[in-house]
């Protein structure tokens, strides 16, 4: 009976821990490669290959928060399920606020930055 709901829960964790490992490997390897040079001697250029910085990411954040926050409240709002004598889980609906809410403060800080870039 439990076999089921836990391989679903399992899953996420899982793909979570595989990409966590992956991407550790690749900065061990990055790094390596780093202190590997420095022994040798070769100089290092002053932009060092670090990790790719997306250019727009508080703007990509924002909009998976609004998106997963409308999704969220969307889901709980049309679902038929009773938890309690009365009481249905449309009334939680206002736990997607948390990441539309979010997802506008990243909004708005991913303009005001644009915005300072913009000005100098």
């Amino acid at each position: 009976m439990l076999i089921i709901p836990a391989a679903v829960m399992l899953a996420p964790v899982l793909i979570t821990a595989l990409v966590l490992r992956y991407r550790r490997a690749r900065s061990e390897m990055r790094y390596r490669l780093l202190l590997q040079l420095a022994e040798m001697g070769v100089a290092l250029p002053a932009a060092l290959p670090g990790e790719a910085t997306p250019q727009h990411c508080d703007r990509r954040r924002a909009l998976v928060l609004l998106a997963g926050g409308i999704g969220l409240s969307a889901m709980l709002l049309s679902l038929p399920l009773e938890y309690h004598v009365g009481h249905r889980v449309a009334e939680l609906w206002g736990l997607g606020i948390l990441p539309v809410v979010l997802g506008l403060g990243y909004l708005g800080n991913w303009y005001l930055a644009r915005r300072g870039d913009a000005h100098g």
